[in-house]
């Protein structure tokens, strides 16, 4: 009997040690559970608070986008609790006049949910028309957005296509759109290498165009919104404000 008791206890030291190691794995994975959801309380507690202030409004995007960048986003407000909040009346922080290209997401990107941004999209992110103007006019006006951003995006077809003077079929609206584009940008035609400098100043033409509306003047000077531009990079997620 004697020569199997070193193998039995060894064998038997190992389960407990197996054990301690295992009990010490699940109470770091408990800490950090808790420590993570702490810290998720706490974002969340800050995005249930009413924005007062434009500083506030970019500050809270450029939070977001932070957790998205991080890939620690909280995802907040996707709930059926939210759909129930809002239902009656929406009152987002801010709003977005962005591209329509499917690689920028506006919620994702900046981390926020149902009822928190109001989102305008057209390709190219151009507002030279009264449909897209109205709508940044009602979020500015009645929805009392503390901020409208103007995001510009890298590789944007449009903006790739009215410097390319690509064409389109003569039955298409496209060559219209990309004109419209053109204009705006017209010092970049034909110069393929500068499409991240004509996406720039593109959308810096849209910011300069809103905040040239006498409706939307009124709102900046009385410090109830800004209007901004930025620049989304669909390689790392990023956002860089003007």
């Amino acid at each position: 009997m004697k020569k199997f008791f070193l193998p039995i206890a060894v064998v038997a030291m190992g389960m407990f040690a197996s054990c301690s190691k295992k009990e010490a794995v699940k109470c770091e994975a408990e800490a950090a559970n808790t420590c993570c959801k702490a810290a998720i309380d706490s974002v969340m507690a800050t995005l249930d608070k009413t924005v007062e202030t434009p500083a506030e409004a970019i500050a809270r995007l450029k939070d977001g986008n932070a957790r998205y960048v991080a890939e620690t986003p909280v995802f907040p407000h996707h709930d059926h609790k939210r759909l129930a909040e809002t239902a009656p009346h929406q009152a987002p922080f801010a709003a977005v006049v962005a591209c329509s290209d499917s690689r920028v997401p506006v919620e994702l990107i900046f981390d926020q949910g149902i009822g928190d941004i109001f989102v305008i999209r057209t390709a190219g992110n151009n507002v030279n028309n009264d449909a897209v103007m109205g709508s940044v006019d009602y979020a500015i006006e009645h929805l009392g957005v503390k901020t409208v951003v103007v995001l510009g995006h890298e590789s944007c077809g449009g903006v790739t296509g009215a410097i390319g003077e690509v064409k389109a079929d003569d039955e298409s609206k496209i060559d219209e759109l990309l004109t419209m584009i053109q204009a705006d940008v017209k010092e970049y035609v034909g110069k393929a290498d500068s499409l991240d400098a004509a996406i720039k100043l593109n959308a810096a033409t849209q910011v300069k165009r809103i905040n040239d509306r006498e409706l939307v003047k009124k709102f900046v000077e009385a410090g109830k919104t800004q209007v901004v531009g930025a620049y989304y990079n669909v390689h790392d997620g990023s956002v860089v404000f003007n």
